[in-house]
């Protein structure tokens, strides 16, 4: 059993419900000062964990959890699921064990020497293949982890979205045509950069506006300083490349 502060708060909602949040018996129950919003088993509930919290979906509606310690709320949800069922491993080694048991050996028939073995069962290689997908893989890897840390300072400031391969690769192409074509991207980030401003000034006018567009924990403030930063690089872009 454990009782954690936490804050409730709609996706996309920029104020947040002061909460606390409990795990028994197997149990999520949140509460607002004495007020039970809701109950639920964990059986009945997606938690899904995001930077400062966890994204919860019960009963078709989604609501994001942010907690002051994560851990201690990990190590408590990892243990509720343990108390449901405490012999889960026990089990799956009992049937592994019978189906080992009942599963009779596969003859093996040797028709040559090792080596000749040896070739038969490994399947041909081309050159070069081993090398050319260790590269990818890790270059692969090396996309994921700077995604993972960008979404882990950015995640709360920005739609999911954002931290994909495809936006990565988008992101690229555009420092690539910046060099290639400085005037025509400078052109394209003045654009860019006056839409952002104007739109920062409409949800900053407006507050029930700012918390439907707005994703995570993104201010209006946030869009008008971003517009702004686009505009100045759209600018220095165009000195550099007249």
């Amino acid at each position: 059993m454990g009782t954690f502060t936490a804050s409730l708060r709609s996706i996309g909602d920029v104020k947040s419900l002061p909460a606390t949040v409990e795990l028994n018996e197997g149990r999520i129950i949140i509460a607002a000062g004495s007020t039970e919003i809701g109950s639920w088993q964990l059986s009945d509930v997606h938690l899904e964990e995001i930077p400062t919290g966890y994204r919860m979906a019960a009963e078709g509606e989604q609501i994001l959890i942010e907690l002051r310690d994560t851990v201690a709320f990990a190590t408590e949800l990892s243990n509720q699921h343990k108390k449901k069922n405490p012999f889960g491993r026990r089990k799956t080694d009992h049937s592994d064990r019978s189906a080992e048991s009942t599963v009779p050996p596969t003859p093996q028939v040797r028709t040559g020497t090792d080596t000749e073995d040896r070739a038969v069962a490994l399947p041909p290689r081309r050159s070069g293949e081993t090398h050319s997908t260790g590269w990818t893989e890790k270059g692969l890897a090396l996309v994921d982890g700077t995604l993972a840390k960008a979404n882990k300072k950015l995640g709360p400031y920005l739609p999911d979205w954002m931290f994909t391969r495809a936006m990565f690769l988008i992101a690229f192409g555009a420092l690539v045509l910046m060099a290639v074509l400085p005037g025509l991207v400078s052109t394209f980030l003045l654009i860019a950069g006056a839409v952002m401003v104007l739109f920062g000034a409409i949800v900053y006018s407006d507050p029930m506006l700012a918390s439907r567009w707005l994703p995570g924990r993104t201010t209006p403030q946030h869009v008008l300083l971003f517009g702004v930063a686009i505009l100045m690089m759209g600018v220095l872009l165009g000195v550099v490349a007249n």
